[in-house]
């Protein structure tokens, strides 16, 4: 007997040539030129943006004032991932008005903030109280962005321009000319603990930009000239990529080295994966080597890149833009390891096989863009081309929500992503959540191979199920999937609303095999063999028979009896049917037991000496009743009806059962 047995376990989160969709937009600005300069998220998906304005600013239901005679204040505000305004703070830098360069929170919510130039560090609570200001003695000192790893240790890459620089009274790092880069270890109190130097001529507006993964810390730099890096020399680099531990050990360093005598080459930012993959991005003007691979620009226009390397350094792809105009600003990955861009151009953007603008409108606008682990273009999305719009900053929530903003032109036909946006002053501020569509609804499957189609049923919008990871092999269209399938394997299943598709979820599918297993007989006693199971049930002539739950049972009548036996993975292992006869009983000294005649054709007498016989039933070979007879002192049975074969006859007196076979024969 066949019964089937399903268990689902449910738990929660590659898009294809599918753009995602925008969820909401912010924009704000003073009566002057603001500028957005970065973005990111916490733990609990808040998100935190931070850049200048010009004048007095209104966001949410608070107006920050516009201090001093420069030309910028700094702010950082919050809003939560369904895009209501928390909280905002701003900060005054005296006599410089350079870039927010670095934002991060770490898990107790506390906010660190850099200002690229003259390196001003600071820390802010939860609430948006500065705790901490700090600003380093070194010449021309810079700041890149920060990283907070598992021990509440705060990274940060910079820049000098200082013989004998002492960060904290660390010992002092080398200097070869120009300006040098280092990587910096402080404590949650912005003290330094640890640097490591990186000899270099080099001047960037994103100095020293660094990834951290696990042990591993990765920085890049745009550099000129030489650089050194403990025993190696790197000559005419015009962008670095070098990775150490945590320790400060060295492991590797890669060059971008320029074609030609005049180069012009930008690195914009890094991301690492989870699997530590790192990814580049920036623009160049004339042709490049990057590893064994050019990259060719023949119109010295800016021109976007993006590359990739191994957890070892090695040059896994790189990539550029078939257009001219266009720049590489930000890089994330996804949690499904996807990678995340976003680009600005002119006229139009091709990566790919893929392309947006219209080829003509020469005005600055921004994308985002979605790569898989290979560089291959899944998607390309223009945030629209109706006046000037930059994209600045992104990055990517817990849950795979984009969040990405910039500045843009302040005029009345303007819009972003579909959004009109409300002017407020010349260059204003726009923060962008692209949500991703939510997974559809189902988990891992596990289910028993007794050999029926299975159903397995998925919850959610166009549901589709694909047999690999790529997307290539369609399976099915829709929510209810019929499998008959022997063996584990796995589908990756999504669902579409709108235009948008959701991120893959790998479901897989587990069989477990059935125990083979019948019904032994001892005596009077049937047991279920092998009796590996956890619960066991037993019927009799396909009758569930009730409080009988172990291994054995005994009958006391004839019949046909099976047994279920429930195994350790829940699947429902059924005996064959056994034809049960009890064992004769003989008393030899008291019984004389005469049947006969034996084979018989019309009669079967018997005599059993004083023994009265008041029931007979007979059974056939296969354990059916095809005879029962009640009366008084029955000494014999009609066999003329019966087929030729063997029986089993019963003869049952008031305190006696006994069986006996026998056979007909016409």
């Amino acid at each position: 007997m066949n019964k089937l047995f399903i268990y689902l376990t449910f738990f929660y989160f590659y898009s294809q040539n599918v753009i995602a969709q925008n969820s909401w937009l912010k924009n704000f600005g003073s009566l002057k030129s603001d500028n957005f300069d970065i973005v990111k998220t916490d733990d609990s998906n808040n998100v935190y943006i931070a850049g200048r304005f010009g004048g007095s600013m209104n966001i949410g239901d608070t107006t920050i004032l516009k201090q001093g005679s420069n030309t910028y204040n700094y702010f950082i505000a919050k809003f939560n991932e369904n895009g209501t305004f928390k909280w905002i703070t701003s900060f005054v830098n005296a006599g410089y008005n350079e870039t927010v360069s670095a934002l991060a929170i770490d898990k107790s919510g506390n906010v660190y903030m850099a200002i690229q130039y003259n390196g001003m560090l600071l820390k802010y609570d939860v609430n948006g109280k500065l705790l901490i200001q700090k600003s380093p003695t070194a010449w021309y000192a810079r700041y890149s962005n920060i990283e907070i790893d598992t021990n509440n240790n705060i990274w940060i890459g910079g820049s000098f321009s200082q013989y004998n620089f002492s960060f904290d009274g660390l010992p002092a790092m080398p200097h070869n000319g120009g300006t040098s880069l280092y990587i910096a270890k402080l404590d949650s109190n912005l003290s330094a603990k640890m640097v490591i130097p990186i000899g270099c001529n080099s001047l960037s507006s994103r100095v020293g930009r660094i990834a951290l993964k696990d042990s591993l810390i990765y920085v890049i730099g745009n550099t000129d000239n030489d650089v050194y890096i403990r025993a190696d020399t790197f000559k005419n680099a015009k962008i670095i990529t070098a990775c150490f531990n945590t320790k400060g050990i060295y492991k590797w360093a890669r060059a971008v080295n320029p074609i030609g005598i005049t180069s012009s080459e930008h690195i914009w930012d890094i991301a690492v994966s989870d699997s530590q993959q790192v990814v580049i991005t920036g623009l160049f003007y004339d042709p490049i080597k990057i590893g064994n691979i050019t990259l060719s620009n023949s119109n010295n226009k800016e021109n976007f890149f993006i590359a990739s390397y191994d957890i070892n350094g090695n040059l896994l792809w790189a990539k550029k833009s078939a257009t001219i105009y266009s720049s590489g600003n930000g890089v994330e990955f996804t949690p499904n390891g996807k990678i995340a861009l976003v680009v600005d151009y002119n006229f139009s953007f091709s990566l790919g096989s893929i392309s947006v603008g219209d080829g003509v409108s020469n005005k600055r606008y921004a994308s985002i863009v979605s790569l898989d682990k290979n560089g291959n273009t899944e998607w390309i999305k223009s945030l629209g081309q109706k006046d000037w719009t930059y994209g600045v900053d992104l990055t990517i929530d817990k849950k795979g929500n984009w969040y990405m903003g910039g500045s843009f032109q302040s005029t009345a036909t303007n819009e972003i992503d579909g959004h009109v946006v409300t002017s407020v002053g010349d260059i204003d501020i726009y923060l962008l959540k692209n949500f991703s569509i939510a997974q559809p609804a189902i988990g891992n499957i596990v289910f028993c191979n007794d050999g029926s189609p299975k159903t397995i049923a998925a919850t959610g919008t166009n549901i589709r199920w694909y047999s690999d990871s790529l997307l290539t092999n369609l399976v099915f269209a829709g929510n209810n999937l019929v499998l008959n399938i022997n063996n584990d394997t796995s589908f990756y299943v999504t669902q579409t609303v709108g235009t948008s598709i959701s991120n893959p979820k790998k479901i897989n599918v587990l069989v477990n095999a059935l125990t083979k297993v019948n019904i032994l007989k001892n005596g009077n006693i049937l047991t279920v063999n092998p009796a590996v199971g956890k619960t066991y049930s037993w019927f009799k002539d396909g009758q569930f028979l009730s409080g009988q739950n172990s291994a054995t049972y005994t009958p006391t009548v004839i019949g046909k009896y099976h047994a279920l036996m429930i195994d350790n993975n829940n699947c429902y292992n059924y005996t064959d049917t056994f034809n049960y006869v009890p064992n004769s009983v003989f008393e030899n000294s008291k019984i004389n037991l005469n049947i006969y005649p034996n084979p018989c054709h019309e009669k079967l007498q018997f005599n059993l000496n004083d023994l009265v016989i008041n029931e007979v039933k007979v059974f056939n070979q296969v354990g059916n009743l095809i005879l029962n007879i009640k009366s008084k002192n029955i000494e014999e049975i009609n066999t003329l009806n019966f087929a030729d074969g063997l029986y089993i006859i019963q003869l049952i007196s008031v305190n006696k059962t006994i069986n006996q076979s026998f056979a007909v024969k016409h």
